[in-house]
């Protein structure tokens, strides 16, 4: 994935890429994607003419780069970032390869559901486009020693429930990530932490059972996100499902129509810059072509993950942009059988130690 542009430097006329909230260490996921196709008038003035860059065709690079020699006859050059938005703009169409299950915070960690929750909800901290970590909801995070985190919050953020962020929130929402009753996706990120407290009305401090690099970055990801105490615990099994999310991003959740779309609308008392669509719709479309053949009709503005095969047709329609992102995706090697040779512990150890890590490290920025 995910990652990704953070909401600080992200255009809120389009979605976040779903890297925002999500840096996988457990799945295998292709990286990065990018955007735009053409221009579709929607409630917009002559003055918006100029928001072809919302619009988007989207596709995924190879983590380490792109490959040589291009993807099916098209040359995969990244692209740090796509143009920003210009104007106003009423909403925007955006496709989703499958129906997120749900869009609880603690078991989001595939694209579909991360591409509507990085609008929708925050975390403490943000990836920024350089592939960096910067404050999110935290305005700061410093740490005193190894085993300690400080997160110092922003005063004066809105949930979309109305009430206004504090410390408990905070220890609430990180404490579902780790309760077994939620199955969390996330469970493993804290399995360094000792504890969560509010140490302040707008400070939480994290201790750890031993220093632990990644959780800093993690904060950064659907494991940091904060929502409302009372709203998530009034929805109670059905959050997530029904309902809204109570978070605190620039888009609030919507209509979800089942098995059809998702439309997130703009909070009026979002704490940042405000989105500039009124509307975001996210059109569930599980077939490739479909969703290739609805951008080039311009039923839909863009999406990820577009199927390789489509990448000649959509790079010659003349009617929008191709984008290559680099990503923060991972490919793990998991054993699913146990039953033969590599049951045994041993040999999955020899093979561990026979992987050339450092290789891996040097070979990757080689094959850009």
């Amino acid at each position: 994935m995910t990652p990704p542009s953070s909401p600080s430097s992200r255009r809120p006329d389009r979605p976040a890429r779903p890297g925002h909230h999500d840096r996988p260490t457990r799945s295998t996921r292709p990286a990065r994607p990018a955007l735009p196709l053409r221009p579709r008038r929607r409630g917009r003035t002559a003055a918006t003419a100029a928001t072809a860059a919302l619009a988007a065709l989207t596709l995924l690079a190879a983590c380490s780069g792109p490959p040589k020699g291009g993807v099916n006859g098209v040359e995969a050059r990244l692209s740090a970032t796509t143009p920003p938005a210009r104007a106003e703009i009423d909403s925007f169409t955006w496709a989703l390869y499958a129906e997120p299950p749900t869009l609880d915070y603690t078991v989001a960690f595939d694209y579909p559901q991360n591409t509507v929750l990085s609008n929708v909800c925050e975390s403490l901290m943000r990836w920024t486009p350089q592939l960096t970590v910067e404050p999110g909801l935290a305005r700061k995070a410093s740490s005193p020693d190894p085993r300690t985190w400080v997160y110092d919050l922003r005063p004066g953020v809105r949930f979309h429930d109305g009430r206004t962020m504090t410390a408990a929130d905070v220890v609430f929402s990180l404490g579902r990530q780790t309760d077994p009753k939620n199955a969390a996706a996330w469970a493993q990120v804290f399995q360094n932490v000792a504890s969560v407290r509010a140490t302040g009305p707008l400070q939480v401090t994290v201790r750890l059972k031993r220093p632990d690099s990644q959780l800093p970055q993690y904060m950064a990801t659907a494991a940091g996100v904060v929502a409302s105490r009372e709203g998530v615990e009034a929805a109670g099994k059905d959050y997530g499902t029904t309902g809204g999310l109570a978070c605190t991003g620039p888009f609030e959740l919507g209509a979800w129509q089942k098995g059809q779309s998702i439309e997130p609308e703009r909070f009026a008392g979002y704490w940042g810059t405000k989105a500039k669509a009124r509307k975001a719709v996210f059109r569930v479309l599980t077939d490739p072509s479909a969703r290739t053949n609805a951008m080039l009709s311009g039923e839909i503005d863009g999406g990820y993950l577009i199927p390789t095969e489509s990448y000649a047709r959509l790079k010659s329609a003349g009617i929008g942009t191709l984008y290559f992102g680099e990503g923060l995706s991972t490919v793990n090697v998991s054993i699913t059988n146990m039953k033969g040779p590599l049951g045994d512990v041993r040999v999955r150890r020899a093979l561990s130690l026979a992987l050339d890590r450092s290789g891996f490290v040097k070979a990757g920025p080689t094959t850009r």
